[in-house]
């Protein structure tokens, strides 16, 4: 099903539409496990997207026409859903991390799809996934826990984990398939990006409360900087990869997914509400776990790749 909005006299609906695409592309995004691309290529706009953000300052009017209706969206679905996480997270850790990881699983199949789709099964195809995967786990283990860390002193440590996070995070999102909140966990980020994002809505409800701005700017601002230089710069480079070496691209990609799994439930702050792990908690996590899977191959059928979705251009 598609959106077909192509004559003239359409502006404002076609806005209004793009506003909307762009709310479930951000709600998508800042879920591990659902990919905002995917959605993209479902909404089939994806190839628009793309074309938009390689040619932002080549054609810059084209591209913000279809950007900044989109970006929009997208910050609105960010905030509304980043906060409604936030508090899952307070008070059902264990669960809405066992209903994440069950997204991310849910995922692998399209991935799987994804990448045999150009190229017959190789052996080495497979050991690229694995090395992949080991290399996801090996930095989930040694890499330092920094994501309690919202407010305080200035940590210039954080702030770099800040900025790589978010260009990898940004990078990841143009890739069908994969979610860029995921990437934002492996950093062990996600649950800071979550209680920033309330603060944001907290801060939006009283905009006149400044001292709500420090902890704020404190996250937002490197985290920011590296988005940005995810998408004009580090995307770029995703595409070249997926257009020289799709296949290898994307069994590396099924191998970090994989490791996410793992990263979920070695993260302490999956288990931050559980004061002690009972049966019904562990069953309660297999059905958030089995119903996150659902959802995920759900978004992950593959849909068609023609566009239906037009902006309108002067002429």
């Amino acid at each position: 099903m598609g959106i077909k909005l192509k004559h003239e006299g359409c502006d404002t609906m076609q806005l209004v539409f793009l506003v909307l695409i762009g709310i479930a592309l951000g709600a998508a995004n800042i879920v591990p496990g659902i990919s905002g691309a995917t959605l993209a290529v479902i909404f089939r706009v994806y190839d628009k997207l793309i074309e938009s953000i390689n040619s932002l300052f080549s054609e810059t009017k084209k591209s913000l026409k279809f950007l900044v209706p989109v970006g929009i969206g997208m910050a609105v679905g960010i905030l509304v859903v980043g906060t409604v996480l936030d508090g899952f997270f307070d008070r059902f850790s264990f669960q809405t991390s066992a209903f994440i990881a069950g997204l991310v699983a849910g995922g692998i199949p399209f991935l799987y799809n994804q990448a045999t789709s150009q190229d017959e099964k190789k052996p080495s195809y497979f050991v690229v996934a694995i090395v992949a995967c080991a290399i996801i786990i090996t930095l989930v283990i040694f890499m330092p826990d920094r994501s309690d860390q919202l407010v305080g002193e200035f940590d210039w440590r954080m702030a770099i984990t800040l900025f790589f996070g978010g260009m990898a995070a940004a990078a990841a999102m143009i890739v069908p398939g994969v979610s860029g909140a995921m990437v934002l966990m492996l950093f062990g980020l996600l649950p800071t990006i979550m209680h920033t994002i309330s603060l944001i809505t907290s801060y939006l409800s009283s905009p006149l409360d400044f001292a709500q701005l420090g902890p704020i700017i404190q996250i937002a601002l490197p985290l920011g900087l590296g988005i940005i230089v995810g998408i004009l710069g580090a995307s770029k480079l995703i595409a070249i990869l997926l257009k020289k070496y799709f296949t290898i691209t994307y069994f590396a990609i099924i191998g970090m997914v994989v490791g996410t799994i793992f990263a979920v439930f070695y993260n302490e702050n999956t288990y931050a509400s559980v004061e002690t792990m009972t049966v019904g908690i562990i069953v309660f996590g297999l059905v958030a776990f089995t119903i996150g899977m659902i959802i995920a191959l759900a978004f992950g059928k593959r849909p068609q790749s023609e566009p239906d979705v037009e902006v309108h251009q002067e002429k």
